[in-house]
C-alpha cells in the first residue's frame, strides 16, 4: 500500500470508525489496477460485492476470490441491477467521472436507498491535474469530468473530510452520510 492510500485509509478509519465492521458492502468502481483498500477488505470477513461498468475489468476481478459477487453495470442505473440492501455502500473515486452534477447527486440519492447504514464517497478535492497527454492514454470511463468540493456534499447532508490541498493532484475528499432512522 503506497503512502497516498495509507493516508486515505487513516482518513476513512478516523471518520467512519466502524467501516470494517459492517456485514455487507457494495464497492463501486474497483478494478485490479485501482482497488482502494483491497488489502484491508480481503481480511475483514465482510460480504463484498463489486459494481463495475467495464466487462474486461469485471473478468479481471474474478481472480479476487474474497469478492462475493461481481456485478457488471453502470452506477447511474444501479437500481436496475442491485436487488439487495447493503450495510455500507462505498463509491470510491467515481462521482467525478460523471459530467453532470444533477446525475451525480441523483445517483448518490439512489445509492443512499441501497445503503442500510452508511453511504461513503471518495473523489478528488476539486480539479484533478492531468499531466500533458495523460488523458489520451485513459479510458473515457476513467477521465475526471467534474470537480467536486465540500459544499457540493454538505448541502446534501453529508459530513466531509478533505485530505491534501484543494485542486491539487492526490487530494482526497471523503463524504459520508449515515442512514436516518
Amino acid at each position: 500500500m503506497d503512502q497516498l492510500e495509507q493516508n486515505r485509509l487513516r482518513q476513512l478509519e478516523r471518520n467512519i470508525p466502524l467501516i470494517w465492521e459492517y456485514d455487507s458492502m457494495l464497492y463501486i468502481g474497483a478494478n485490479t489496477a485501482r482497488f482502494h483498500f483491497a488489502d484491508k477488505l480481503r481480511t475483514i470477513g465482510t460480504d463484498i460485492d463489486v459494481l463495475e461498468i467495464d466487462p474486461d475489468r469485471c473478468n479481471d476481478l474474478r481472480s479476487y476470490m474474497w469478492i462475493r459477487r461481481i456485478i457488471q453495470g453502470d452506477v447511474v442505473n444501479a437500481a436496475n441491477c442491485i436487488k439487495q440492501q447493503y450495510d455500507c455502500v462505498l463509491w470510491s473515486h467515481g462521482p467525478e467521472i460523471l459530467q453532470d452534477r444533477g446525475i451525480i447527486f441523483d445517483t448518490i440519492d439512489m445509492l443512499s436507498r441501497i445503503a442500510d447504514e452508511v453511504l461513503v464517497t471518495m473523489c478528488p478535492w476539486g480539479q484533478y491535474g492531468y499531466e500533458e497527454g495523460e488523458k489520451g492514454q485513459l479510458r473515457e470511463s476513467d477521465i475526471n469530468k467534474t470537480a467536486l468540493y465540500p459544499c457540493d456534499f454538505l448541502t446534501q447532508g453529508f459530513a466531509v473530510s478533505c485530505l491534501g490541498f484543494e485542486n491539487i493532484r492526490g487530494s482526497n475528499m471523503l463524504a459520508w452520510k449515515y442512514k436516518e432512522n
